[in-house]
This record gives structure tokens, sequence and C-alpha cells, in this order.
């Protein structure tokens, strides 16, 4: 790809990393989730994705996460840093809050705001 990334290039990555996270979830319990570190380790991947996509976004257009805050994009970058940085001290049960609860919120909303794409 060339050229600069737009918001609608930046929103289709938290929707992709979304879909990667929901087939990396579906059917799983959290009792399940906490015991496989496979699993964490994958969501770990599609939460950081999102959230690089996220800071991004804000880059692009601050004003974004104010007119739309279901994106919660300070909420999905700031968990980016945290999963980036303070993985030697992550909660794998806050992890599980943040793939289960808190990203596939963000991903309707992306959802939402990209033409051409079911809601």
């Amino acid at each position: 790809m060339t050229g600069k990334r737009t918001v609608s290039d930046w929103l289709s990555d938290i929707v992709e990393w979304g879909n990667r996270l929901d087939r990396h979830l579906t059917g799983v319990t959290r009792e399940q989730f906490l015991g496989s570190e496979l699993l964490q380790d994958g969501a770990s991947k599609c939460a950081e994705a999102i959230g690089v996509a996220a800071g991004e976004l804000i880059k692009l257009n601050p004003a974004l996460d104010e007119t739309h805050p279901d994106l919660q994009l300070r909420l999905a970058y700031m968990s980016r840093n945290r999963l980036s940085h303070g993985y030697y001290s992550l909660d794998r049960a806050v992890l599980w809050n943040t793939v289960a609860d808190a990203i596939p919120r963000t991903v309707a909303a992306a959802r939402k705001l990209l033409p051409g794409r079911d809601a």
C-alpha cells in the first residue's frame, strides 16, 4: 500500500482484527481463557493491533474519540500500551474483560462508521 493511510483504513483494521479476535474466542469461556496461554497470546496480539489503529486514529482526527465515544479510542490505545510495555505484570482477568467486553464494543462502533459494512 502506498501513500498515507486514512481514517477508513484504520477503522477497517480495527474491524478486521476484531473479527480475528472473535474467531479466537468464539465458544471460549472465561475459565478456558484464563487457563490457556495460547488464547491469551492470540487475544493480546489482536488487542495490541486494535490499540495501534486507535492511536493512529487519534493522531489523524483527535475529535473522533469525542464525536464517537463508543469507539473508546484512548482506552484501546492505553490498553495496547499496557499489553506492550507492562506484559510482565499483566492481570489475565483484566485481559479477559478487555477482549471479551471492551474491544467488541470498539469494533462494533468502528463497523458502524465504515461505509458499506454491516452494522
